[in-house]
């Protein structure tokens, strides 16, 4: 009975010089806030859609978007989206509206209106073309 009284006391001094430090919580683990996903949209005429493995790379002209955006297969409307890139590629074709995360990654594309021809084509080839005429 002694020895464990001995004991006890012996426990309580050593806690006693070693008093356990206040540790204060952390808790922005627990409770982090969701980062805002920067995201910008931009209109510009693609200049070049190149196939690679598991993504398409596009280049666009103009200042604003400058650098490899891609294009991941895994979008619900992958080959759409391709088709709009591919379109306005092509000579002449109109520019197309992006959305893009901070990544580089393209969420959406929309084709944007096409310019309207001053150009009326005659039904007959043997009449004249009118090019002062805005067709409606």
């Amino acid at each position: 009975m002694l020895s464990f009284i001995m004991l006890l006391a012996l426990a309580g001094n050593a806690q006693a010089q070693n008093p356990p430090k206040a540790k204060k919580m952390n808790t922005s683990i627990y409770e982090q806030e969701a980062e805002e996903e920067k995201s910008e949209s931009f209109s510009a005429k693609v200049r070049v859609v190149r196939e690679i493995s598991e993504e398409v790379e596009v280049f666009f002209e103009g200042e604003k978007a400058k650098g490899a955006y891609t294009l991941p297969r895994s979008l619900p409307q992958y080959g759409a989206l391709l088709k709009i890139l591919e379109k306005s590629r092509k000579p002449g074709g109109p520019p197309v509206q992006i959305t893009a995360d901070g990544d580089k990654r393209i969420k959406s594309v929309e084709a944007s209106a096409a310019p309207k021809s001053t150009v009326i084509v005659p039904e007959d080839p043997n009449k004249k073309w009118d090019f002062g005429k805005i067709p409606d």
